[in-house]
């Protein structure tokens, strides 16, 4: 959607503090850890002319996957909840070129080395991939409250605080540090934003502006919140914050 690999940088690392999609990221990674051991043993084959463009794929989806992983690291977490279903159909890609290639060097290897292709291949069609509910919550949210600023409508700053409040909630945006992590990473997109992502600058300008306007004082009432029920455990806590979210929809 509006994901540009230009984004992060070319040698993304592995570990890093994924902010959102964590449970997608984090199984893809491991696949990809998979993937990784059982390349040089493939390699070791030299299993001819197709075998060598599978094994081309097989690198090249490793290295998106790090892009992807590094940029849900570094990004904006309300970008990030905004754009989920584009995250998401990028794991499944991902998932599907893995099951795709080794399918296709299965029968070039060894029968030991086929067996161990063949469990991971049997593993990547059982991954399920799927947007966390609060995260897919906040993306609701977040996309309902852009409709309406891009439509213009009378309703869209009326509806903006109780949209930023509810999505900042669900994304763990509730502590003035968090706040300015946040605020910080929407700057530091929006000076990658090339010259014609108009579309996306705006979205982003939007993010800043209402974080800007409603963020710290959004935070302060939930720390409030949590310093009113001194005796609650962290659970209680919680199911009050349910409650709450409950009342706003």
């Amino acid at each position: 959607m509006w994901i540009d690999s230009a984004e992060v940088s070319e040698t993304p690392q592995f570990h890093h503090d994924i902010k959102v999609h964590h449970l997608m990221c984090m199984e893809l990674i491991q696949f990809v850890t998979r993937v990784s051991v059982l390349l040089p043993e493939i390699e070791a084959v030299r299993p001819g002319c197709s075998g060598t463009e599978a094994l081309c794929r097989l690198n090249n989806e490793i290295d998106k996957v790090k892009t992807l992983n590094q940029h849900c690291s570094e990004s904006s977490k309300l970008y990030l909840a905004f754009t989920g279903d584009t995250i998401l159909s990028r794991c499944k890609k991902s998932r599907n070129m893995f099951e795709k290639s080794l399918n296709q060097v299965q029968n070039m290897v060894p029968v030991s080395l086929a067996s161990e292709i063949s469990q991971l291949i049997a593993e990547l069609r059982g991954a399920i991939f799927s947007v966390h509910p609060s995260e897919e919550e906040a993306g609701k949210v977040i996309k309902e409250l852009l409709h309406r600023y891009v439509n213009t409508t009378d309703s869209a700053e009326e509806y903006a605080f109780e949209a930023i409040q509810v999505a900042m909630w669900k994304l763990h945006i509730t502590s003035l540090k968090a706040l300015s992590i946040e605020k910080r990473s929407i700057k530091e997109m929006m000076d990658r934003v090339g010259e014609g992502e108009t579309t996306k600058r705006r979205i982003l300008s939007i993010f800043l502006k209402l974080l800007n306007k409603h963020g710290k004082s959004i935070v302060t009432e939930q720390i409030h919140k949590e310093d009113s029920y001194p005796f609650y455990n962290q659970c209680e806590v919680n199911s009050i914050r349910d409650v709450n979210l409950a009342v706003l929809k």
